[in-house]
């Protein structure tokens, strides 16, 4: 027989063959599956399960070689028999209803043809899967073991290795581009923990979907999800306490040490002994500067001091000639990488310290904040710096148990900017935030004093983007609405019921290729860069409550500004790369090539940080 329905049978007799004397508690048990699951399967109840189901009943049992290459074969049958039988009753289904909406026709045949063996919108396609390379020992992970949030998405993150793993295009594919590329990587983050929403549920099922679950063992993890949420993982006092005190001496030592510096004749130092060290910055008033309540701003403030004390006394300077004119060198390589935004500020660094020291080669690489933070490694701790738009929060587990030292480098201004054909030039806080509100608000700009007859369309940073993090904290005080288009320019078939029109860019560059080019766009950037009308002439930057963008003390007014912070794992090894370059930026040298970048210096003479740059400032 070659129907769906006989395919299907041959390869449940095929299954049996293989399986003859393995009872389905034993294989429950071995593969984390549940029991009733394997009964459904050995049974052929229900629609074709997954291969990654079957496979590992099959390894569970002890099945290899040709007698899993026959079931295999069964099973690919029996899943191209499915389409060739019901694929045309949805592509009908598409043709009847063009102007409804493709989730609702999908919704319908689910239970049919399911969304994981989908790999096209219209008109649905089907092909088969390649076989996955499964790990040698598989069993599913025990959500037992999950004692709060942050444990359910360890094991949201093992569910993806048991599936083979699949590439995130591939789940993207699975769930029928209901979990984009960029909202898997989101879900896929140490934090991402401390995001939890009903959305989220919805997407945690889907996932566990795309990962060849069936239904049971999806509402599993969703059941799962629901009931973890609302558990943060506790704070570890103790360790809270250790590192308390372990700041505390490294403080103590760190202002002895600028004392000794302080002391030195004036023929080893920049400027005179007797001249009292430069007071740090007034607090610029007025401006919503990384009010974060709950953060700890003292401490932040101390570990910077701190980490900058330690990297020039760790014997990064020293001799007879003075350090404001003889840079620390170091022959090798040097990686920054992170911050799309922070790319034109260290690429400044870079060329300044690179002219002072020619066997020094610095690469950066704007790959994203988080991606920067992920890229620090034990191996890779003297010649790596992550760069970072804003403070990681101190609770963050890069912070509490991986021992990141932060080092602000630059106070930096972003942009709101919006495509010139808006006619817009500035806009209130009131009304930004109502453009970005997630239950309802303006979608044309036509709606705004002066504003064109076109539709407002979002151009925002993907999740995990410190820009913005720094966007939806100080500017909108919330999250930016749902993702709702790829092409940013009108809502996908699968998400017309969306409020507004929302794509997601995963570098700054392209936010600004999309705003310049797309009419009614609206987005945010570095400034230095958004004002670059050369390559962006469509571009313009908004005021806001009609304070021009700046991050300079006459501005301080504007809300959307920030320091740019180097991380380090750890303090870096003595005379690294790493540390030789933190050095550098010490010194009177960095602080002018800042300066003509555009950039706020964070450190005043004497390694003092500035009051603006530092957490929780206001």
């Amino acid at each position: 027989m070659n129907s769906y329905l006989g395919r299907k049978a041959d390869f449940t007799r095929a299954l049996a063959a293989c399986m003859d004397g393995n009872e389905p508690a034993v294989l429950a048990r071995h593969t984390g599956l549940q029991e009733v699951t394997v009964r459904a399967l050995l049974a052929g109840d229900g629609e074709l399960m997954s291969w990654e189901v079957v496979s590992a009943c099959l390894t569970a049992a002890g099945v290899d070689g040709a007698e899993a290459a026959a079931a295999r074969d069964a099973w690919a049958a029996a899943e191209q028999a499915l389409w060739d039988e019901r694929g045309d009753d949805l592509n009908a289904a598409f043709e009847r209803n063009r102007s409804s909406k493709p989730a609702k026709i999908v919704e319908t045949h689910r239970a049919k043809v399911p969304w994981r063996r989908l790999t096209s919108r219209h008109p649905v396609s089907f092909e088969p899967w390649a076989v996955p390379t499964f790990a040698a020992e598989r069993k599913l992970p025990d959500l037992a073991e999950a004692g709060d949030i942050r444990d359910f998405y360890r094991l949201l993150a093992r569910l993806r290795d048991w599936a083979g793993p699949p590439r995130q295009s591939e789940i993207e594919r699975r769930s029928w581009g209901t979990l984009p590329d960029a909202t898997i990587s989101a879900m896929l983050q140490k934090d991402r923990w401390r995001t939890t929403s009903d959305r989220e549920r919805v997407r945690v099922g889907y996932f566990a979907a795309a990962c060849g679950l069936p239904e049971t063992e999806v509402a599993l993890w969703v059941e799962a999800y629901e009931r973890l949420r609302g558990i943060a993982p506790p704070d570890d006092l103790a360790q809270a306490r250790a590192e308390a005190a372990g700041l505390r001496q490294r403080l103590a030592a760190a202002e002895a040490a600028a004392a000794e510096l302080r002391d030195r004749p004036a023929a080893t130092e920049s400027r005179p002994p007797a001249e009292p060290s430069p007071p740090v910055e007034a607090p610029l008033r007025n401006r919503k500067r990384w009010d974060l309540r709950g953060r700890r701003p003292a401490a932040v403030a101390a570990a910077a001091l701190v980490f900058v004390a330690g990297v020039v006394v760790g014997g990064a300077i020293g001799g007879d000639e003075p350090a404001a004119h003889r840079p620390t060198c170091f022959s090798g390589t040097l990686r920054l990488v992170g911050s799309t935004a922070f790319e034109r500020t260290a690429d400044a660094v870079r060329r300044g310290y690179e002219a002072l020291c020619e066997d020094a080669d610095i690469e950066v690489r704007p790959i994203g904040s988080n991606e920067g933070v992920r890229a620090l490694t034990a191996a890779n701790a003297a010649s790596t710096i992550a760069m970072h738009d804003g403070y990681l929060r101190p609770d963050s587990d890069e912070i509490r148990s991986r021992g990141f030292r932060g080092f602000p480098v630059a106070l930096v201004a972003f942009a709101v900017i919006v495509h010139k054909d808006t006619k817009v030039t500035d806009l209130s806080m009131a009304e930004l935030r109502s453009v970005y509100a997630q239950d309802g608000g303006p979608t044309n700009w036509r709606q705004f004093e002066g504003g064109a007859d076109v539709p407002v369309r979002l151009v925002s940073r993907t999740e995990g983007s410190g820009t913005r993090t720094i966007f939806e904290e100080q500017v909108l005080g919330g999250p930016e609405p749902e993702l709702s288009s790829r092409n940013c320019q009108r809502k996908d078939e699968l998400r017309a019921a969306a409020r507004s029109i929302r794509c997601e860019r995963s570098s700054q560059g392209q936010v600004l290729d999309a705003v310049n080019q797309i009419p009614g766009a609206i987005g945010y950037a570095e400034l230095h860069v958004a004002t670059d009308t050369r390559r962006y002439p469509n571009v313009r930057v908004l005021t806001l409550d009609g304070v021009k963008a700046d991050a300079s003390p006459a501005g301080s007014n504007y809300p959307f500004v920030a320091p740019e912070v180097f991380y380090t794992l750890g303090p870096p090894p003595n005379h690294s790369p790493a540390a030789a370059f933190l050095t550098f930026l010490v010194g009177d040298s960095a602080r002018r090539i800042l300066r003509q970048a555009g950039a706020l210096p964070c450190l005043a003479p004497g390694a003092l940080l500035v009051t603006a740059c530092q957490a929780g400032s206001a």
